[in-house]
């Protein structure tokens, strides 16, 4: 076994704290092993103020990281799955899924609120997201929703001004960074939008022949998460889209094996929503199965057109 396995990791808080929380653990597992973090910035990072969709968005989070893995600087990568592009570079495969946090979104407000018709008419929602936005928008046509980007803090620091209402933000990320909300108010989101494929997620990535790798990291695998985001991910795969559309896909294990699956595509206005469920044996075929029935609906046509 390896004496040392180098962790490639954004330098982001979030990132961060999510890589140490694995090498922790890995450092449990394996305590014959030093695990070195190795803080790599990725072009997302560079540049925290445009949308995603403006600077390219597929794989802007991911793609340093990838180079460094084929290069053989580090041995594997912690990423947000959500980040992660439904086709990976040729030799690399997501080795471990961790176990899931929470997949949903919630509302952070500077007045309370107990559901989403409680925010004034034509109030201004933050987010970065065409899910969110389309999601929100098809709701609550009213409201004005603006790009806000920049790390967790940040964003939670910008409620209040410039007339923002609220911005809406995962679960997951406040929670594993242990996010100051003392001045504002949460309400959870979990009722009316549907995630982000592999949202609360975390993926592992390596070298696939990398088979020391993989052994070591298979140790934080969790089988039911790694399906889950599987399923999700075929979904998004069979729509050809990635995190910068306005795509949504969760499943959730049932008994005997057997997985609930609900897949959705909106347009970022809210103009138009597609959405489907599909509960069946674990196969990553239930994810092409939901994909296929909404382009039947004409939701490809709507997502060329974003």
């Amino acid at each position: 076994m390896k004496s040392e396995v180098v962790v490639g990791s954004r330098g982001s808080a979030l990132a961060l704290r999510q890589t140490r929380m694995i090498m922790n653990e890995l450092s449990e597992k394996w305590p014959d092993t030093n695990f070195r973090l190795k803080e790599i910035t990725t072009s997302g990072d560079v540049d925290r103020k445009s949308s995603l969709q403006k600077i390219g968005g597929k794989g802007i989070f991911v793609k340093e990281l990838e180079h460094e893995l084929l290069n053989g600087d580090i041995d594997f990568a912690v990423h947000s799955s959500k980040d992660v592009m439904p086709k990976l570079p040729e030799g690399l495969v997501i080795g471990a899924i961790p176990k899931r946090a929470s997949a949903y979104d919630c509302l952070l407000t500077m007045t309370p609120i107990e559901s989403i018709d409680d925010i004034p008419m034509g109030a201004k929602i933050g987010t970065s997201s065409s899910r969110r936005m389309g999601q929100l928008k098809h709701v609550r046509p009213d409201l004005d929703t603006v790009s806000v980007r920049g790390n967790i803090e940040t964003r939670i620091g910008k409620i209040g001004t410039d007339n923002l209402f609220g911005i809406v933000l995962a679960d997951a990320g406040i929670d594993r960074l242990q996010a100051d909300l003392s001045n504002c108010y949460r309400m959870s989101l979990s009722d009316m939008m549907l995630p982000a494929v592999g949202q609360g997620a975390m993926a592992l990535e390596c070298r696939s022949d990398d088979h020391e790798t993989l052994e070591i990291i298979n140790a934080v695998d969790d089988a039911k998460t790694h399906c889950c985001v599987k399923i999700e991910r075929s979904f998004l795969k069979t729509l050809g889209g990635d995190c910068t559309y306005p795509i949504a896909g969760y499943a959730i294990p049932q008994e005997d094996n057997r997985f609930r699956f609900h897949g959705m595509v909106t347009s970022p206005d809210g103009n138009y929503l597609f959405e489907t469920t599909e509960t069946g044996l674990y196969t990553d075929r239930l994810g092409y199965k939901v994909a296929e029935k909404l382009i039947d609906m004409g939701a490809l046509k709507q997502m060329e057109a974003k």
